[in-house]
């Protein structure tokens, strides 16, 4: 029997997550948690329903649901979610594509996703609860923070480090040993040939920093 797993998020990023969780085999929908729109409790959404709000996982922990995973896609709100899912009695699960293809010896944290066609090569390191979205690559020995995003189609070079919260854009390119401090976004299409400082937007071709942010 399939193991029940909550899935915490009820946007489009759920749906995929939810779609590669049913893909692998392993783990049953028991429903989703929308934190954003208390009116859709009860509503069929993708594989299930909507259990309804954060209040609704004392309950499912009451019918024996132990699993969980984040899908939401800003990465400080997935990882303070993750905790509090931790310190509730939950385990984090990994969703992990089918189609994707992930060296014998990368180390993957809790509540990760790998989506389709995505590439882990050999020695890299995948935070917990972080996401390598579609067709992302990540090449030797990458290091990848919690709770960070590699957008769809993002390539990082051998030994990148990409650090806790921050974000790749779809299509960027990281040379290789360049590091993307904490909670840095990297912009769509950029061209990474340097560190980026942590809290920092950088964009371009190549990449320059623009401003510092807060998230």
């Amino acid at each position: 029997m399939s193991a029940r797993v909550i899935v915490y998020g009820a946007g489009g990023h759920a749906l995929v997550v939810a779609d590669i969780l049913a893909l692998a085999g392993r783990y049953e929908i028991a429903g989703f948690i929308d934190d954003m729109a208390p009116e859709r409790r009860g509503e069929s959404f993708g594989p299930a329903r909507i259990l309804g709000t954060a209040a609704a996982l004392e309950q499912a922990l009451e019918q024996g649901i132990r699993h969980a995973i984040v899908a939401i896609g800003d990465c400080g709100a997935r990882l303070r979610i993750a905790d509090g899912l931790v310190q509730t009695g939950f385990d984090l699960v990994c969703a992990i594509h089918p189609s994707a293809t992930v060296a014998g010896d990368v180390q993957i944290g809790p509540g990760s996703v790998i989506c389709a066609q995505a590439v882990i090569n050999p020695c890299a390191t995948i935070g917990a609860n972080s996401i390598i979205n579609t067709a992302a690559s990540v090449d030797h020995h990458c290091e990848i923070g919690a709770g960070a995003h590699v957008a769809p189609g993002a390539r990082l070079g051998g030994g990148v480090r990409v650090g806790r919260g921050a974000w790749v854009g779809i299509g960027a390119t990281l040379i290789e040993r360049v590091t993307i401090g904490e909670r840095a976004i990297v912009g769509a299409g950029a061209l990474v040939l340097r560190d980026v400082p942590a809290a920092m937007l950088a964009y371009g071709v190549p990449a320059r920093p623009i401003r510092s942010i807060e998230r």
